[in-house]
């Protein structure tokens, strides 16, 4: 069951990111990026935090549940990867949120757009080298 709300929360993270990519990429006027954005962000930051919450704790408890804490000095690169990029992951997520909210109904300055879209670019790709690197943990398991 933990497994599958793991999946079910990766699901929606990864889905998520890529509207949102999705949503930049077609929109080319900026005026309308502007709008969905103002209308879907604060939304999508909190689902997106609560989900976030979801996969560590549910992929600390899956780390748990298989002794894997125990083993750790014996595990595959893999995990070790895995952790790293969940960290980084985790820690843009975090910058990024804090700019949004911040800055949320008004223009940004250009630092912070620079860190907002870094970030977010980041996560977007990272989200899909995590899945890659989920699909070798679960052949090792």
């Amino acid at each position: 069951m933990v497994l599958f709300i793991h999946i079910l929360a990766a699901a929606a993270w990864i889905g998520g990111a890529i509207l949102l990519f999705g949503i930049g990429v077609y929109f080319k006027d900026k005026a309308t990026q502007t709008t969905i954005y103002f209308h879907i962000g604060p939304f999508y930051g909190y689902f997106q935090t609560l989900v976030l919450i979801i996969l560590l704790s549910s992929g600390g408890f899956l780390f748990y549940m298989h002794g894997l804490f125990n083993a750790i000095m014996s595990l595959p690169d893999v995990f070790y990867w895995k952790i790293q990029l969940v960290s980084i992951i985790t820690i843009s997520t975090i910058v990024h949120m804090i700019i949004s909210l911040k800055a949320h109904g008004r223009d940004r300055t250009k630092k912070e757009k620079i860190i907002s879209r870094g970030t977010s670019l980041l996560i977007f790709f990272l989200n899909l080298v995590i899945l890659w690197v989920a699909m070798g943990i679960r052949d090792i398991l």
